[in-house]
């Protein structure tokens, strides 16, 4: 599953453009993993001939860092208008040549051929002759739905596919835990340099290969809607519950971009307990709406009226819920504390905060000012803090970088091991200070549940990470 954050980041990052033709939304959460990695691209205009053009729209859903991906999501529809084959009319074997081109291109840089990650690749163009051509590489999906039921327009590549398999192991590679040489879960991706190392063999049958798979769908009356997504919707929502999901929300009158995000609503895993993953990954989703020249409330009027009156499959109003009861009970409780907790810290005035904390220091006795000139440390108005060696690089934003060198002779204030200031230590009374520090210690290294802190407190453990963080090297940067 790999690392995750203590809370998940929840917000979300939305676009949405139109034509005459379509129009779409396109919505992004990083969620439970450390970083976002995935990237996306949309243009209604790809040809920049406005009325005369085709579309194209691709999710890249990235894995070991965001470098292929973000590469991918600002060339691959570069590298696909470049081509002989695309002015041709040729879109299929266009599409083939700009992600393999794409590949092509990573590699000659070296900077990304030291990169590891990768990203698998789903992208839909969708012709002025009413075509829609998909490619894939990967286990990201795109699904239409067409009069409510879906029609799947690309198929996940996995290495227990017996196709897959076949290539995987005449390129020299294995399957190991259903993983491609018990790494990746996949088994065609744009990047993963590692595993296209066999020189014999074209790019095309290398272990991991960016060589798509490409479908051809062409537009009718009956089609309403087309989703592209990464495996963190799919992992939680099948294709047809993906479907119905949208169609019932679009009848409810929910802006595309609404609908999105309570995709991610749904999908977001309450905790990261179950060890499978599910629900923790980043999510990206795209919807476009085939208007077949309809304004955007003419097409609302005319999915309502289908789901209303029962055209076509009869939709659902509700999707199986992942979760039990009481995981998303626990959650929601731990998520509107902690929104209420910030948005007390966003409406408190910074003068309390900082009264808050001298009247901490206070009840040992202690002003912000002898505890730093006790550690040789001088405090000056000028909103630096000066050692007895020099200046250090210090300010109110927490993106400054401040250089301190460890003392190797003196202790600091909490233990031996963080000596960080020169000078004698801040006396503080012993007692008090093992009771509040070390409980915070616990709290930071997960030895207890974590209560309810005050802004005191929250201060503390702050400041007391920051110690800790000092005592790697000779010289840390903070």
């Amino acid at each position: 599953m790999g690392q995750t954050l203590s809370v998940p980041a929840t917000n979300k990052t939305s676009e949405s453009g139109a034509n005459d033709q379509y129009f779409f939304a396109i919505s992004e959460m990083q969620g439970w993993r450390i970083t976002m990695e995935d990237a996306h691209t949309a243009l209604l205009d790809l040809d920049s001939e406005p009325g005369n053009t085709n579309a194209f729209f691709a999710v890249y859903d990235g894995h070991g860092g965001s470098t292929v991906a973000r590469f991918a999501g600002l060339n691959v529809h570069k590298r696909l208008v470049s081509e002989e084959t695309y002015q041709q009319g040729d879109y299929e074997s266009a599409l083939k040549k700009a992600f393999l081109g794409t590949d092509e291109d990573l590699l000659a840089n070296p900077a990304h051929t030291r990169d590891p990650s990768g990203c698998t690749a789903v992208a839909a163009l969708i012709t002025r002759d009413n075509k829609i051509y998909v490619a894939n590489a990967g286990d990201s999906r795109s699904v239409i739905s067409i009069q409510g039921e879906v029609k799947p327009l690309s198929f996940d590549h996995k290495p227990t596919s017996a196709t897959e398999r076949a290539r995987i192991s005449a390129a020299g590679g294995y399957i190991e835990y259903g993983r491609v040489n018990g790494n990746l879960a996949l088994s065609r991706a744009l990047g993963d340099f590692e595993f296209k190392k066999n020189y014999s063999l074209g790019p095309e049958a290398q272990i991991i290969t960016a060589n798509p798979d490409v479908t051809c769908h062409e537009i009718t009356d009956e089609d309403e809607f087309l989703v592209l997504a990464c495996d963190g919707i799919w992992d939680c929502l099948s294709s047809q519950q993906c479907v119905d999901f949208v169609r019932y929300q679009v009848s409810e009158g929910k802006e595309l971009t609404e609908i999105c995000e309570m995709i991610f609503e749904h999908c977001l895993a309450p905790d990261t307990t179950s060890g499978a993953g599910i629900g923790c990954d980043n999510m990206t989703i795209m919807i476009i709406a085939i208007t077949h020249g309809r304004t955007k409330e003419k097409w609302y009027e005319w999915v309502t009226d289908r789901v209303k009156n029962g055209y076509g499959r009869q939709t659902p109003s509700t999707v199986p819920q992942l979760y039990s009861q009481s995981r998303l009970m626990s959650f929601r409780a731990r998520r509107e504390a902690r929104e209420g907790r910030e948005a007390q810290e966003r409406s408190q005035p910074s003068e309390q905060n900082a009264a808050d904390t001298a009247a901490f220091f206070r009840q040992y006795g202690m002003t912000i000012t002898t505890l730093s000139t006790g550690g040789g440390i001088s405090y000056r108005p000028g909103g630096s803090i000066v050692s007895d060696s020099g200046q250090l690089m210090f300010g109110n934003d927490d993106s400054e970088r401040m250089i301190v060198r460890r003392s190797q002779s003196m202790a600091g204030p909490f233990s031996p091991s963080h000596s960080v200031w020169e000078g004698p230590s801040p006396q503080i009374p012993q007692e008090a200070s093992k009771r509040d520090w070390m409980s915070l210690r616990r709290i930071s290294r997960g030895r207890r549940r974590r209560p309810m802190l005050t802004e005191t407190q929250l201060c503390m453990k702050r400041t007391l990470k920051r110690f800790q963080a000092l005592t790697d090297d000779e010289t840390t940067q903070w």
